[in-house]
């Protein structure tokens, strides 16, 4: 696994064949989505404390690391939803078996920057955030490869507009949502 990890970070492309050709059971791929949700939602409600103080959504979320880990897993599994239906929907050929082994191994990637932003939280706030900053696009990049080579496109740039296009029409949804839930004020919050 840590030969993947280098991998995915030196030749996402490689990585990603080799990620997909390994035969993970699909057992293993749905305990590894609530493990990595367990994992990062433990993390993330550790960093952040108490939730008192947040916007509503934020402290619905992070109440406890139980509702932590249940929006984690219900964001990665939307993730994964979205990932094989919208590349299906561009002619991709990826299997949701597939989609699922990738969001679960790019969130374990991400739980390493995860790890690190907490260790250097308390040493330098504006290290770890620049280290937020940092995954957050190197997240971008390894998804955008890793589905194109899930689904099988040669147009990465055209892979990256859909995502984020996928990704504005979730979070609309998501905003709607919450406006529906909490009111129009929550949503203010939240900008």
């Amino acid at each position: 696994m840590a030969e993947l990890a280098r991998m995915t970070l030196k030749d996402p492309q490689r990585a990603a064949r080799a990620l997909l050709a390994e035969g993970v059971p699909l057992g293993a791929r749905s305990a590894g989505l609530l493990l990595v949700a367990v994992l990062s939602a433990l993390l993330a409600s550790l960093h952040v404390g108490n939730p008192e103080g947040l916007d509503p959504f934020s402290a619905l979320m992070l109440g406890s690391p139980i509702q932590a880990a249940v929006f984690q897993w219900l964001f990665l599994a939307a993730t994964v939803f979205l990932m094989h239906r919208v590349g299906r929907a561009f002619g991709g050929r990826g299997s949701f078996a597939d989609a699922l082994l990738v969001v679960v191994w790019l969130q374990l990637i991400m739980l390493g920057f995860q790890l690190l932003q907490f260790v250097l939280m308390p040493i330098s706030p504006d290290v770890a955030g620049l280290v937020g900053l940092v995954s957050f696009g190197i997240y971008l990049w390894l998804m955008t490869v890793f589905i194109a080579e899930l689904h099988g496109f040669t147009a990465r740039g055209m892979v990256f507009l859909v995502m984020l296009l996928t990704a504005l029409a979730a979070g609309f949804l998501l905003a709607m949502v919450m406006i529906l839930l909490f009111g129009p004020e929550a949503l203010i919050a939240n900008v």
